[in-house]
This record gives structure tokens, C-alpha cells and sequence, in this order.
């Protein structure tokens, strides 16, 4: 991200970023870029270097002036006071509301702490309709599910936590309870609608220190939903369990790359037995992997989804840890296996339609042999 003669990065034209404020402070620039009609995920600011947008297709950069170290001292000054001690140890995160916009901010140093960086990532103010985002029917089902585990997986960055939100959001809208959500950090606020909503947030200076003890908190706090995001350690993979077993309905995001290996490092957590398998398969009530691609024209991206929804021969697959037996039947007849579906049906209509390139489905697909001997 140094600005040198040899940088590669396009940097949008004057039209393109609608006369950004260069003279203006870190954060009246980083408030134009929220409120602007440009696409893209995050905010990349490196000391030194203009300020960067990732966008469908790559990076861009907003100008060619760069950042001082003076603009993103300030920076953080508006969004951690304490910054200065926080970031000797670390990198931290801050979710903060700008105005019209909601982001988190993650911070950091580097090259032996002599520079600042800092990406910012936004979020809608309110939760998106669920039925706005591409989930298939069977999927926006998952909200109107009361009790039992569901795991949403993907990769980084693939709108678990969008995905998330919307649901809760449409169960709050449908029905009356508690809804807890443990975050790091506390991402789309949701707003009261028939539920009451405690969300909370981990951290050092957060709510409560891990996603385990919140976990572990929630069942005291009588919830109808909880929500984890993030199974990252054995003891929070058995909490949740045991509170899908107590009762609400658990909603929980896990870094995966298919259904298969999500449902593989579950059981891997869970301690590998067969009664945690069989514990694993009672309770769980679906898995949706999903996946973000870039449109073929750079402007927006598609969301690409796997879905299994147990049955009986799920469950005895779970149980007997004959995990590998799925993919066969998420590619099967969806009239016999509803609910089921796999990530090549659901990006083959995406190519059909030239909507997303062969090699960004290719990317995406959790079936490669699948993907190959289907073209």
C-alpha cells in the first residue's frame, strides 16, 4: 500500500468519487466515502498512502494524496481516547455510529510500530429484509425455527454476520421474547421491535471477556435466541450445544470452508466421540455456507449458498460421523432431500446468466471436482 512509482492501483477519477474532500479531516472524508454511491466493503488507510477502497473487483484508491500520521492520530482520538496504550499491545477494534453510517474500525501499527493503519468496515444502521439478501425460501426458514443449533459458515468477509442480523430482525418483527446476541464487536444494532434485545459485546473493556462467557451468561439471562458469533475454541462449541440442547434457538457463525468441513471442525471441537456427534445431530436444525462474488461488471456482489437441513438420513450421518456422505445428497433430488441444496446449483444459474465470471465461481464453489465435471 506505500505509494511508490511502481503501484499498480487504479485511483478513481474525479466523476467516480464525486469531488472528495481531500482538504478536509480524516474523519469528514471517511463520512463522505460512507455517504457516497460508491461500492465497496472496507476502508484501507495506511500512513502514508491515500486512502484505499476494496471494491468487487479489487482495491482502488480514492486519490493520490496520502494520509499523515497527524490525520490518523486524530482518527483514532475521535473513536478510542485511549488508543495510544491500547495499540502498544495490539490491534483493537471499535464500533462506532457516524451520522448515517455504522462501522467498525480495526487499528493497528506495523513495520516495527514506526507506521498507523486502520480498516474500516461498514455496516447497515438497521438490519437488511431478510428476503432482500438471496437466500432461497428454506433458508429465510431458519428464523422461524424456535429451538435447536443452526450454524451459518463461510469464509471471512462472505455476510455471515448480515445474514445474522436479517434473521434476527425477522424474528423480532414475528414474535415476542429475548433475544441475546454476543458479538466482537457489536456489529448492526438491532433495533426493539417485539423482542427485547441485549447485545453484547467481547472484549477487553467490553461486555464480558470471551464468547464462551457469554455463552455461558446467556442461559441465566432467560433467551428464546442467542446468537455466537464466532465458534473459535472448544468450550464455546460445547456451550452452545448444551444451550441448543436447554431450549432457545442458537444461531452461530463458524469459520469453514463447506458444509462438510464445518460440520467436521464442530465435531473436531466438540471432542471427537460418538456421543458428541450424536449430541451434535439431535440438535442441530441446519447449516447455510455462503459465499460473496464479484459481479461480472465490478458494480455489486451475488450471494452464493449451500443449505442442508436435516432429515433422517442426516441425522444418522451426523451420529455415525459419515460426514463425507452429505455433499452426495445436497446434489441430489431436491424433492427427496428439501431443504438441501449445494453451492454449485446455487452458482450455476449465476453463470447461466452471466451475472458472476468461471473463475470467481470457481473460487467459490465447496465441490471443485463437482464444480469441473458440471461445465
Amino acid at each position: 500500500m506505500e505509494t511508490h512509482a511502481s503501484s499498480q492501483i487504479r485511483t478513481l477519477t474525479y466523476i467516480e468519487n464525486e469531488d472528495h474532500p481531500v482538504f478536509g479531516t480524516l474523519v469528514e472524508q471517511i463520512l463522505h466515502l460512507l455517504n457516497s454511491r460508491l461500492i465497496f466493503s472496507d476502508i484501507l488507510i495506511h500512513q502514508n498512502s491515500p486512502i484505499m477502497l476494496r471494491q468487487p473487483k479489487g482495491l482502488v484508491a480514492v486519490t493520490d494524496s496520502p494520509i499523515t500520521k497527524e490525520e490518523l492520530e486524530e482518527f483514532f482520538e475521535v473513536i478510542e481516547p485511549n488508543w495510544f496504550e491500547r495499540i502498544q499491545d495490539r490491534a483493537f477494534d471499535r464500533s462506532i455510529d457516524l451520522n448515517a453510517a455504522r462501522i467498525r474500525a480495526n487499528c493497528f501499527t506495523f513495520q516495527g510500530k514506526k507506521r498507523l493503519g486502520c480498516v474500516i468496515r461498514r455496516f447497515p444502521k438497521e438490519p437488511l429484509e431478510l428476503s432482500q439478501l438471496g437466500l432461497r425460501q428454506c433458508e429465510q426458514d431458519f428464523a422461524k425455527l424456535t429451538s435447536g443449533l443452526v450454524l451459518i459458515i463461510g469464509d471471512t468477509c462472505q455476510g455471515k454476520s448480515t445474514t445474522i442480523a436479517s434473521m434476527l430482525d425477522q424474528i423480532n418483527k414475528t414474535r415476542s421474547g429475548h433475544i441475546i446476541t454476543i458479538e466482537d464487536p457489536v456489529e448492526t444494532l438491532i433495533p426493539q421491535r417485539k423482542c427485547i434485545i441485549t447485545q453484547r459485546e467481547v472484549g477487553f473493556d467490553g461486555d464480558v471477556e470471551s464468547y464462551y462467557l457469554g455463552a455461558l451468561d446467556a442461559l441465566r439471562e432467560r433467551p428464546d435466541v442467542i446468537v455466537i458469533g464466532e465458534i473459535r475454541d472448544a468450550q464455546t462449541a460445547q456451550e452452545a450445544l448444551a444451550l441448543a440442547e436447554s431450549g432457545p434457538l442458537v444461531l452461530a457463525s463458524l469459520h469453514a470452508r463447506s458444509t462438510e468441513l464445518g460440520l467436521q471442525k464442530m465435531i473436531r471441537l466438540l471432542g471427537n466421540g460418538e456421543p458428541q456427534s450424536q449430541a451434535l445431530a439431535q440438535a442441530l436444525r441446519g447449516v447455510l455456507c455462503q459465499a460473496l462474488l464479484p459481479s461480472l461488471e465490478g458494480e455489486r456482489y451475488y450471494l452464493a449458498t449451500e443449505c442442508l437441513t436435516p432429515n433422517p438420513e442426516v441425522v444418522k450421518m451426523i451420529e455415525s460421523g459419515g460426514i463425507s456422505g452429505i455433499r452426495a445428497l445436497m446434489d441430489g433430488d431436491a424433492k427427496l432431500n428439501a431443504g438441501c441444496h449445494s453451492m454449485n446449483s446455487a452458482l450455476a444459474p449465476l453463470l447461466r446468466e452471466k451475472k458472476i465470471s468461471v473463475e470467481d465461481a470457481r473460487n467459490a464453489t465447496t465441490d471443485r471436482i463437482g464444480f469441473a465435471d458440471g461445465r
